[in-house]
């Protein structure tokens, strides 16, 4: 009975891994930019005055606030799912020309009746599964989840100068990419079955067969010295891999303002958890029973800090600028072997390192506009996917304090097949609000959802 190629096997069994780790893997970190009404926005945020969301973008915003009221926000809930190479678009079209059941059947046929035209079928085959497998070579699905709530206090009187936002956030940030890696055995494998005569098996030589060893078994004729049978040989070890990475962040901080002359300013003391997952398979070898999450999770917790200012200016106009996570660090990832319970490090890291936001928005009775500048690019959370620098904007529409309109549009400037626009609506009576926003392009996809009382 002849046996399916290994590696094609394994290349098959890495595209339904990374789809399912990225459903499993609970660890996940919370982004600005995930709750509704700056989802809806296009992810502005930074000059406008909210006490709602104030500790997510710029603390000093919090002593712009008109309005002296208590904010309690629960829950906001915010998801973003990016595929910007389109691999489930890509893994669809793989399924549909069921590639990996034509290379069986026709390596099976080839068994049966070695001859050049059934051959001829094989490469052609495995030269359409090895070309589909390498155009989904790295290319990655990011998922974000962030899950908070806050409360805050917005009043700034003769007894109290400081206005403030307590916040706990859980969530995170998780990338999967696949690693095809058995292109070259493929292609060694391809040149080796069209260099041999399976029509007529004494036109080959010994001398010939020794050179593709990698690739093919044969017998000689013990009389005549002839090559009497060639047999295909499989690769023991297949290459090919899943790489994922997840960042998980429970946070808590307090953003506390006030006025200092013209100018607001504005601190965010906060304390981090974080538990980097770093798993990588080989083809083989990723499999539901082998997976164990707390074998690849390393734990890390720290303290860091936001700095923000924003000042009113006489045009109507408020101008803010922030700085977040000053304070940088680098979360290495690490593996237990599960047999001898060894930890060693894998090499990879994720840094967590400072990032400046500009802002510029204006806010009248009925409407308001923002634009927010990344002033610096983050990198992915995988090193397969682009930068992040984004240029966002939005407008909001006021209903007489009842219901809000809003849309938005945000550009990343690393990489524009990533520009979304985005979309929300808002409900408020009696001071209960109720956000949801959506964002998204044809290979990415936002939603949020907050809940609010304020008083």
């Amino acid at each position: 009975m002849s046996q399916p190629l290994p590696g094609v096997i394994g290349a098959s069994r890495v595209l339904c891994w990374c789809c399912l780790l990225l459903l499993i893997s609970p660890q996940l970190s919370g982004q600005a930019g995930l709750d509704p009404r700056s989802m809806a926005m296009g992810g502005a945020g930074v000059a406008v005055a909210n006490p709602a969301t104030a500790a997510f973008f710029n603390p000093a915003v919090l002593s712009i606030e008109e309005q002296r009221r208590f904010s309690v926000e629960y829950p906001i809930i915010g998801a973003r799912y990016s595929d910007p190479d389109d691999l489930f678009g890509k893994l669809s079209a793989y399924q549909d020309q069921n590639l990996f059941s034509n290379l069986q059947n026709s390596i099976n046929t080839f068994n049966l009746s070695p001859s050049e035209a059934s051959s001829s079928t094989v490469i052609s085959d495995l030269s359409s599964l090895n070309s589909a497998l390498s155009d989904i070579d790295g290319n990655a699905i990011v998922l974000d989840l962030l899950g908070a709530g806050s409360v805050g206090y917005s009043g700034q009187d003769s007894t109290s100068q400081y206005r403030w936002q307590a916040y706990m956030l859980a969530g995170g940030r998780s990338g999967g990419v696949i690693s095809y890696q058995d292109g070259e055995f493929f292609s060694g494998f391809l040149a080796a079955v069209d260099q041999v005569d399976f029509d007529n098996l004494a036109n080959n030589t010994p001398a010939q067969l020794d050179a593709l060893a990698n690739y093919l078994t044969y017998t000689v004729d013990g009389v005549t010295g002839e090559v009497t049978g060639v047999e295909l040989l499989p690769p023991s070890t297949p290459q090919s891999s899943l790489d994922f990475r997840s960042l998980g962040k429970q946070e808590v901080g307090v953003a506390i303002s006030t006025r200092i002359g013209g100018y607001a300013v504005g601190v965010t003391p906060k304390f981090t958890r974080i538990e980097l997952l770093d798993y990588s398979a080989s083809s083989e070898a990723a499999s539901e029973s082998s997976y164990d999450q707390d074998d690849f999770t390393t734990e890390y917790e720290d303290f860091n800090l936001d700095l923000g200012i924003a000042q009113q200016l006489e045009n109507g106009w408020t101008l803010g600028l922030t700085a977040r996570n000053l304070i940088a660090h680098e979360y290495a990832g690490h593996r237990r072997d599960p047999v001898s319970g060894v930890v060693s490090p894998t090499g990879n890291s994720i840094d967590v390192t400072p990032s400046v936001h500009l802002g510029m928005a204006r806010q009248e009775e009925w409407w308001t506009v923002a634009v927010d500048l990344d002033l610096i690019a983050q990198e992915g959370v995988l090193p397969q996917l682009p930068g992040e620098q984004y240029l966002s904007t939005g407008v909001e529409l006021d209903l007489a304090g009842w219901g809000q309109l809003r849309g938005g549009y945000r550009l990343n400037l690393d990489d524009s097949i990533r520009n979304v626009a985005s979309a929300g609506i808002g409900v408020s009576p009696f001071g209960i609000h109720l956000d949801v926003g959506v964002a998204g392009n044809q290979n990415e996809l936002g939603l949020a959802v907050q809940l609010g009382f304020r008083f």
